[in-house]
């Protein structure tokens, strides 16, 4: 076989030629000013926040979401990280108001600046420091490159002031007390502040601009009111810092229910797509139906709305779990994981078909399905990765800590498809003999690879017990149809599992399922209807014939030639460049003759 590995050396394959490109300030400006607008509109309170009210949970399942996540993604930092845990102290902490109420109207955006370069998930062993000083001042500072924190956005782009809630490792008198959070101005409308270096990363892969940074300190000098909390140095630092970090399990919760108004947009523009692009069938020759009669093509768009209105009432059923005092927090945290672990994949899954099912226009990012996609697989891991989120409460219910919320309806095919893979493991452990430890080998190559099918399996019993057996008024109606859907899609996802407990056929599972979506398909205008994605499906030109040849006709950059006879030296072009019009429109702009 030829090597290639001369051409290595050629100025053209220079690494330097493959510029990363970075996010501009027009862009991230945009993304501010409408983020400000929408916090605004919203009406949303510290109080809203801080008590995980309502208005607060409700506004990550609204359909405006899905147009613009990276708005949404900067206002679930402002409120649920940054306003969420300076106002849990505000209550005993009047000078903190000032700030929320700057935070509140947006005067100010908030950030949360906890994981580190070198210290993500194992956060509580991050390397920032906050030195108490003889003057009672505090000095915050980044003492290596694994200190640096990412990957929150921090730079002045956004042309508004922030403040951010910073965890550092707190040092009094030659002490270490712990990590602890503290309140730091990062930026001025215009600039940094002083000793603070924030380094912009370059974009991400599918989703729209945010300048998503590495930010460091070098002895930045704070007041003794940005600590947030106690000085002294806790009996229990593990459940200090959990305790400092609970809005980090809030997120796991809210974050994750933005997936919800992503299927549903997503299934609405693929569903309108499917329903205007036609392709040769029928019983006459000549005969053109739309791609929307096959069956690989509404199956995943039904499948999708069907995710997303039960998982919507999961949703409901985990906030009001989560909120329960009478509930062990770790198990209010287990639930929640639970919701994390179950949609994201789900409506990743979901996501990635309907834009596989557009061709290729599905790959283009202003047709919104495949940016959403991405935005979403970004969020899920920048919040936490969910694999080590159920490795953690999967081991922790086998090693018999604690369990989940028991099943209110035992003998559902859910119930004891859970019962039964959750008794596979326990007998998996019990076969490791008693000297491998949660931490052995053993355990890693045959518990590990099983904790998220496990937690899957009892989140996917929850959402179900959420329609059929709720625990709380929902404010959403799952129609039976749809419940139907999902349960024989839960059960595909493990088929083996009921063929060799339950005495099932494969192809009876496969034959039900095709039932289940048969039954969906009469309503689906009404669930498209009810999604309310129309309005906000604006610049997915595929979902709409005429806005598609407007795009094509007017909105493209076009190369002509002058209509003679091409020779050596080609034929001459106009170049057009598309802009925006004060209405919003696509315009041209003549730019120049080639």
């Amino acid at each position: 076989m030829a090597s290639y590995k001369d051409i290595l050396s050629h100025d053209i394959w220079s690494s330097k030629r493959d510029h990363i490109v970075y996010p501009n300030q027009d862009e991230v400006r945009l993304i501010y000013a409408r983020a400000r607008m929408l916090c605004r509109e919203s009406g949303i309170t510290v109080e809203d926040v801080v008590d995980i009210k309502p208005k607060f949970c409700d506004f990550h399942k609204n359909i405006l979401c899905a147009r613009d996540l990276s708005v949404v993604i900067v206002l679930a930092i402002h409120w649920n990280l940054c306003i969420g845990t300076i106002g849990k102290y505000a209550r005993s902490r009047p000078d903190l108001v000032p700030i929320l109420k700057k935070l509140e109207k947006f005067d100010a955006c908030g950030e949360y600046l906890l994981t580190e370069a070198g210290h993500g998930l194992d956060a509580r062993n991050l390397e920032t420091t906050a030195t108490l000083k003889a003057d009672g001042s505090i000095d915050l500072h980044t003492p290596s490159p694994a200190a640096t924190k990412a990957m929150p956005p921090t730079t002045p782009l956004a042309g508004v002031p922030r403040v951010a809630v910073v965890f550092a490792r707190f040092i009094a008198g030659g002490e270490d007390r712990g990590v602890k959070p503290f309140v730091v101005q990062l930026t001025t409308e215009t600039g940094m502040c002083p000793g603070v270096t924030s380094k912009m990363l370059p974009k991400r892969n599918g989703s729209k601009a945010l300048d998503h940074a590495v930010t460091s300190f070098n002895h930045v000098r704070l007041s003794k009111a940005a600590l947030l909390g106690s000085p002294a140095r806790p009996k229990d630092e593990r459940a200090a810092f959990l305790n400092h970090i609970w809005r980090v399990s809030v997120g796991t919760l809210v974050l994750s229910q933005f997936n919800i108004p992503a299927m549903r947009q997503s299934a609405y523009i693929v569903a309108r797509y499917s329903q205007r692009r036609h392709v040769a069938g029928g019983s006459k020759p000549g005969d053109r139906v739309p791609i929307l009669s096959f069956a690989t093509q509404y199956r995943p768009i039904v499948g999708a709305l069907a995710q997303a209105s039960v998982y919507e009432a999961f949703s409901q059923e985990a906030v009001a779990r989560f909120k329960d005092a009478s509930l062990p927090m770790t198990v209010r945290h287990g639930v929640v994981t639970c919701f994390k672990a179950a949609i994201t994949p789900a409506a990743q899954g979901a996501m990635n078909e309907l834009a596989d099912r557009c061709g290729w226009q599905g790959l283009y990012s202003h047709n919104q399905v495949i940016e959403l996609a991405m935005t979403m697989r970004g969020n899920s891991i920048a919040e936490g990765d969910y694999l080590v989120l159920c490795i953690r409460l999967a081991s922790e219910i086998l090693l018999n800590r604690y369990s989940l919320p028991p099943p209110r309806l035992p003998d559902s095919p859910l119930a004891r498809h859970e019962a039964g893979v959750w008794r596979e493991a326990r007998e998996t452990l019990s076969s490791l003999g008693p000297g491998d430890s949660h931490r052995g080998a053993a355990f890693n190559a045959h518990i590990l690879p099983r904790c998220h099918a496990l937690i899957v399996a009892s989140a996917q019993r929850m959402a179900y017990e959420a329609v059929a057996s709720p625990i709380v008024a929902s404010s959403v109606s799952v129609a039976p149809e749809l419940l139907r859907l999902y349960e024989s899609t839960c059960i595909a996802d493990d088929a083996a599992w009921y063929v060799e407990h339950e005495g099932a056929r494969r192809a009876d599972l496969l034959a039900r399922q095709a039932r289940d979506v048969e039954a969906v398909m009469p309503l689906l205008p009404r669930l498209l209807a009810e999604t309310e994605a129309a309005d906000w499906t604006t610049t997915a030109m595929i979902a709409d014939e005429g806005r598609w040849e407007e795009f094509v006709a007017t909105g493209l950059p076009t190369f002509e030639g002058d209509g003679g006879i091409l020779d050596g030296a080609g034929a001459t072009a106009w170049h057009t460049e598309p802009i925006m019009d004060d209405g919003g429109r696509w315009a041209v702009l003549e730019r120049s003759r080639l």
